[in-house]
């Protein structure tokens, strides 16, 4: 099915695994690593997870949370100046997309300086979209919004007293045992790496984003890691094991209504529910990843691949991700009760089919 998915569509690589609790996982590397090279894909490639680094965040909130450090309700105000509605906005609305601040990548400015390779801060990023006006009164309406999840991030140094990359691995990646998970601030990659290609270019033309900075994602999608890394940590996200307490997770799992959320498609705190399978996306210019966990069968799925471009046709208010497009036609043969659409709904009327 992944052949068959690469030949069909014309992703260049891909990494997929599979493992049910208790038992060995399956993983295999199809595809080619380095276009000009014909370097094939390995097992054991660092890529960048984009938005899968949701997640992550999310788990370091509640796990404050679960230690009285802070409160969801808590106001963004208290730990961020100058949000727009910050003393009416939640935690909690922050990470379940409720907040109505606008993302800061709809911000022209903030396309202009990611393709010239500025360097940015989160201070910044935060400017971007607070120069955008808010999009709904909080808790109204449901959007998907880079900002958000930056403003868990200082909130998180705030609590910490901890720069986020140093939080994440104390709190997450060392516990966990994940060796190849990283937030880093620098444009390299650890070897070995798939390069990463793109038509989010100057020209629109075929690029090699391999080296964009990760700074202009950071807490919303900076992380970099492996198939094996992120195989270990899909349980955590369903399930909440081995860092957050049930309680904890049930906030994780208080799933917003508010349309295009159904039953195939709704959001958490910084998790999705794609049809039963517990997890996040991610999409950055280079590279699509899945990291999902189904609780009924005990099952992870992982899926890298090393281009985020969409081959074929679009319709409007989806995100078209090559990850997400192989793990729909895996979840078909995996969980035929429990099938993951092929693209995100972000905006417009629920999700009501799969395809």
């Amino acid at each position: 099915m992944v052949a068959q998915q690469l030949r069909t569509k014309h992703f260049p690589g891909a990494v997929v695994a599979v493992q049910r609790a208790g038992r060995k996982p399956w993983t295999v590397a199809q595809g080619i690593a380095n276009l000009e090279t014909r370097a094939p894909m390995r097992t054991d490639e660092h890529v960048r997870i984009g938005s899968v680094t949701k997640a992550f965040v999310t788990t370091a909130v509640l796990q404050l949370a679960q230690e009285r450090r802070l409160s969801l309700e808590d106001p963004i105000s208290r730990y961020v100046a100058r949000v727009p509605n910050g003393d009416r906005i939640t935690l909690r609305e922050l990470g379940n997309m409720t907040s109505g601040i606008a993302d800061f990548f709809a911000n022209q400015q903030f396309s202009i300086e990611y393709l010239t390779g500025e360097t940015f801060t989160p201070d910044h990023m935060l400017e971007l979209g607070f120069a955008l006006p808010p999009l709904f009164a909080p808790d109204t309406a449901w959007a998907y919004s880079n900002t958000n999840t930056v403003l868990l991030g200082r909130v998180i140094e705030r609590i910490t007293a901890q720069p986020l990359a140093v939080a994440l691995q104390r709190r997450i990646f060392t516990p966990l045992g994940l060796h190849g998970t990283s937030l880093p601030s620098a444009s390299a990659l650890p070897r070995p790496f798939p390069n990463g290609y793109t038509n989010q270019t100057i020209n629109g033309r075929l690029g090699d984003a391999t080296f964009a900075t990760p700074t202009a994602t950071w807490a919303a999608g900076g992380i970099v890691s492996t198939v094996a890394d992120l195989l270990r940590a899909a349980p955590l996200f369903g399930t909440g094991r081995p860092l957050l307490r049930t309680a904890a997770q049930r906030e994780r799992q208080r799933w917003v209504r508010f349309p295009p959320n159904s039953r195939i498609q709704r959001y958490g705190f910084g998790v999705f529910d794609f049809d039963g399978w517990i997890g996040h996306n991610g999409g950055i210019p280079g590279y699509t990843t899945i990291d999902w966990y189904l609780p009924s069968q005990r099952l992870s799925l992982v899926v890298t691949v090393n281009s985020d471009i969409h081959a074929g046709p679009r319709r409007a208010d989806y995100a078209y991700e090559p990850a997400s497009e192989i793990a729909h036609e895996l979840t078909k043969l995996l969980s035929p009760g429990n099938v993951a659409p092929s693209a995100v709904k972000v905006g417009g009327t629920p999700v009501t089919a799969v395809d």
